[in-house]
C-alpha cells in the first residue's frame, strides 16, 4: 500500500511538472524532426521523446542574436547618405544626364556634376525631355557633362514643347551615347535655318508642322536627329552638307541598330532626310534601305494601324517570366503621327514606281488619319499634303493594275483585264481629287506637280498589256477593203501622255529660281518621268502615231537646255558654295552637266528617227518596220515599261543610287 501510494504520488508529481522547453532550447533530435520537445521537470534530464525512442538527448546550441539597436547618430547618417543618394540623381537629370542608378552607361556619384550646375536655364528646359534624347554622355567616356547642346536654352515657356512634339510613341530603351548633335552653328544662324526650311522647304514636301512660336533650341532639344536634318537640308556648303548626312547615318545606326530605339524623333528625321535625298547621292545604294527603316518604324510604332488600349493583352498571349519593359505606344493619334505616316506612303510610292520595287501597304487606319487631316488642317501644308497623298493612291492603283501584276505569282498565263478598262474610273477619281481641292491649293504648285504625275500614270496605263500570251502572239491588224483599222485608244493614249507630260514639264519650269534649291526629291522625279516621256513619244517606232505631234507641241530640247540653265545659276542665286572639284561641287552643278551631255545625244537619235536611220543602244529608236507586220507591239511595250533605270542620263542627273554610274 505505502509502496502503491508512493509511487502513485511520485508518477502524479512527474507529469505535474511536464512542459514543453522554451523557443531556441529544443534538443537536436526534436529540433531536426520538427517536434514538440518537452521536458520531464528535471533539469539535464532525458525528454519524453527521447526517452521514449530510446535516443540519447542532446541539448541544442542557441545560435539566435538578438539586433543591436544603431544609435541615434547612425541612423541620422545613414538617412543622411540616402538624401545624398537622392539628390545625386535629381542634379544629374536636371544636367540632362541618365541617373546612374540603373544604368548600364552611366558614372560613378563622384562624376555628377555639382549643384549649381543644375541651377540654371537649362535645368527646366532639360527635365522636359526623353532621357533616350537628352543624353549627356561623351562618347568613348562614362564621365557625364551637364550639358551638351549647342545653343542656349531660354526659360520653359508655359506650355512644354514636349506638348507640341509628344515623344510618348516610343521603345523604353536604355539611354544612347547620341545626344543632342551639335551642328556647329551660332543660335543666330540657327533661328535662320529654321525660318528658312518652315517658310520655303517643308510647302514642296510638308511632313512635319513646326509652329511660328518653336525656338531652333527647342526643336533641338525635343527632336535631335529632325533637327541634324534640316540642318544639313539648309546648308549650302557640299564638304559640310556630306558631313552632316555622315553624322546622321551613325547616330541613326547607333539608336536603331544598336539601342534598338523607336520613336517619332527618328522617323522625322528619316523622313527629311529622304525628302532631299537626291542630295545625298553618292554612288552607292541607299535610297531603298533607308526607305524599308522608315516603314519599319512605322510599323514598330504601329503608326499605321489604330492606337488600342488592350495592347499587351493581345499581344502577350502567355505571362512571361521575365518582366519586359512595356512598349511605350500612344493611345491617341496626334497630327504629327498622321503626318509622318502619311509623308512617308508619299515617298514609297514615288520610289516605288521610279525603281519597281515593293512599297507601302495601305491601311484602314491611314485612310481614317488622311480624312482626318483634311477635315481640320492645321496649316496650308497640311491641305498640300492630303492632296499629294490622294494623288499617290491613285498611282499605286496604276501599279497594282500594271507592272505589279506582271510579278511571276501562281499562272502567269492567266488572262487579266486590260488595263484599259481601268482607265474611265480612274480619270474620274482624279477629276474628284481636283473638284475637292480647297481654293488655296488650286493653283499651289506643287499639288499641280503631284496631280500631272498622276495624270501621266493613268495615261500610260492604257499602253500596257497585262497578257502574257498577248505579249508574245501581238494580233494582227484587221482589214477592210484595203484598209488598215486604227487603234483609236492607243493614239488617245498616247496624246493623253503629251499632254500631261507637257504640263508637269511646264509646270517644274515654271518654279523661279531661287525656289530650286527647296525642291523636293518627289518633284525632281516628276521632271524626270516627264522629261523621258516626251523623248519616247518622239522616238517610238509605231506607225500609227504621228511624231511631230510632239515636235509640234513642245520644244523638248529647248526645255532641257532651260532646266540646265536655272540649274546653273542656283548658286549664284541662292548662294551655295562650288566648285570645279567633284568633291566641292554641288548637286545642280551636277544635274546641269548631266542634262547638258543627254541633249545632244537625244538630238542625234531623233534626227535618226526622222531619216529612218536604225540606231542601236539605250535610250535610242528601233529600226522603221514594215506597218503591215505590226511592229509596234514591243514598241508599244517598251515605251510603256518606263524602266527609267535602263537610260543613263537620268541616273546621272540623280547621282545614281543604284550604283550604276
Amino acid at each position: 500500500m505505502d509502496l502503491d501510494s508512493t509511487g502513485s504520488s511520485t508518477q502524479a508529481a512527474g507529469i505535474g511538472l511536464r512542459k514543453s522547453v522554451p523557443y531556441g532550447q529544443a534538443c537536436t533530435n526534436c529540433s531536426k524532426a520538427k517536434c514538440k520537445c518537452i521536458s520531464r521537470g528535471v533539469p539535464g534530464s532525458i525528454c519524453e521523446r527521447c526517452q521514449r525512442l530510446g535516443k540519447e538527448c542532446v541539448p541544442s546550441v542557441s545560435v539566435r542574436k538578438r539586433a543591436v539597436r544603431r544609435p541615434a547618430s547612425e541612423r541620422t547618417a545613414h538617412l543622411e547618405e540616402k538624401l545624398d543618394d537622392l539628390v545625386s540623381i535629381l542634379r544629374a537629370q536636371a544636367a540632362g544626364a541618365p541617373a546612374t542608378v540603373g544604368s548600364y552607361r552611366g558614372g560613378t556619384n563622384a562624376e555628377l556634376p555639382a549643384a549649381s550646375a543644375s541651377v540654371d536655364a537649362n535645368a527646366g528646359a532639360a527635365l522636359e525631355l526623353d532621357p533616350c534624347m537628352a543624353s549627356g554622355v561623351v562618347p568613348g567616356s562614362t564621365k557625364i557633362t551637364p550639358g551638351s547642346h549647342a545653343l542656349p536654352i531660354p526659360s520653359p515657356p508655359a506650355h512644354p514643347i514636349r506638348d507640341r512634339f509628344p515623344s510618348v510613341t516610343s521603345y523604353p530603351t536604355p539611354p544612347s551615347v547620341i545626344s543632342s548633335p551639335d551642328v556647329g552653328i551660332s543660335p543666330a544662324e540657327a533661328e535662320d535655318t529654321l525660318r528658312l526650311f518652315r517658310d520655303h522647304f517643308l510647302e514642296f514636301f510638308p511632313f512635319v508642322h513646326i509652329p511660328r512660336d518653336v525656338t531652333a533650341a527647342q526643336l533641338q532639344q525635343t527632336r535631335p536627329l529632325l533637327w541634324l536634318n534640316i540642318v544639313t537640308t539648309c546648308c549650302k556648303s557640299p564638304p559640310r552638307k556630306a558631313a552632316l548626312g555622315q553624322k546622321f547615318r551613325e547616330a541613326l545606326a547607333q539608336k536603331m541598330l544598336l539601342d534598338l530605339d523607336r520613336d517619332v524623333d527618328m522617323l522625322l528625321g528619316l523622313l527629311c532626310y529622304l525628302g532631299w535625298g537626291m542630295h545625298h547621292f553618292n554612288g552607292k545604294p541607299y535610297i531603298v534601305a533607308f526607305m524599308n527603316l522608315a516603314v519599319t518604324i512605322i510599323t514598330d510604332l504601329r503608326l499605321d494601324k489604330p492606337p488600342q488600349d488592350n495592347f499587351y493583352r493581345e499581344l502577350h498571349c502567355f505571362k512571361p517570366s521575365y518582366p519586359y519593359p512595356k512598349i511605350g505606344l500612344s493611345t491617341n493619334r496626334t497630327n504629327e503621327e498622321r503626318r509622318a505616316a502619311l509623308s512617308c506612303f508619299i515617298l514609297c510610292c514615288g520610289i516605288s514606281n521610279f525603281l519597281r520595287t515593293q512599297t507601302m501597304r495601305w491601311t484602314t487606319h491611314m485612310e481614317d488619319s488622311l480624312q482626318k487631316l483634311a477635315a481640320d488642317p492645321e496649316c496650308l501644308n497640311d491641305e498640300i499634303l492630303v492632296t499629294m497623298v490622294k494623288t499617290c493612291r491613285l498611282q499605286e492603283d496604276v501599279a497594282q493594275i500594271t507592272w505589279r501584276c506582271l510579278d511571276p505569282i501562281g499562272n502567269t498565263t492567266a488572262f487579266r483585264a486590260p488595263p484599259i478598262v481601268y482607265a474611265k474610273a480612274l480619270r474620274a477619281s482624279l477629276e474628284t481629287v481636283r473638284r475637292d481641292l480647297p481654293p488655296s491649293v488650286a493653283d499651289n504648285k506643287v499639288a499641280l506637280s503631284h496631280l500631272y504625275a498622276a495624270e501621266l500614270s493613268i495615261a500610260d496605263m492604257s499602253l500596257w498589256n497585262v497578257n502574257p500570251w498577248l505579249t508574245t502572239h501581238p494580233l494582227k491588224p484587221s482589214t477592210t477593203n484595203g484598209n488598215v483599222h486604227v487603234d483609236l485608244g492607243k493614239l488617245e493614249a498616247y496624246y493623253a501622255s503629251l499632254q500631261a507630260s507637257k504640263a508637269c514639264l511646264e509646270n517644274y519650269l515654271s518654279f523661279p529660281i531661287s525656289s530650286y534649291l527647296c525642291l523636293s526629291f518627289p518633284l525632281t522625279l516628276h521632271f524626270g518621268r516627264a522629261a523621258q516621256t516626251l523623248y519616247r513619244l518622239m522616238v517610238v517606232d509605231d506607225p500609227e502615231w504621228d511624231r511631230t505631234i510632239v515636235k509640234n507641241s513642245i520644244d523638248l530640247m529647248g526645255a532641257m537646255e532651260q532646266t540646265a540653265n536655272n540649274y546653273t545659276q542656283v548658286p549664284h542665286v541662292c548662294g551655295v558654295e562650288t566648285s570645279d572639284d567633284l568633291e566641292g561641287m554641288d548637286y545642280y552643278t551636277k544635274a546641269a552637266n548631266a542634262l547638258r551631255a543627254t541633249i545632244p545625244m537625244w538630238s542625234a537619235t531623233m534626227e535618226q528617227v526622222v531619216l529612218g536611220i536604225g540606231t542601236t543602244g539605250p535610250g535610242t529608236a528601233p529600226p522603221a518596220a514594215d506597218p503591215n507586220q505590226m511592229p509596234s507591239a514591243s514598241a508599244v511595250a517598251e515605251f510603256a515599261s518606263m524602266e527609267w533605270m535602263d537610260d543613263p542620263w537620268l541616273t546621272d542627273m540623280l547621282r545614281s543610287w543604284e550604283g550604276q554610274l
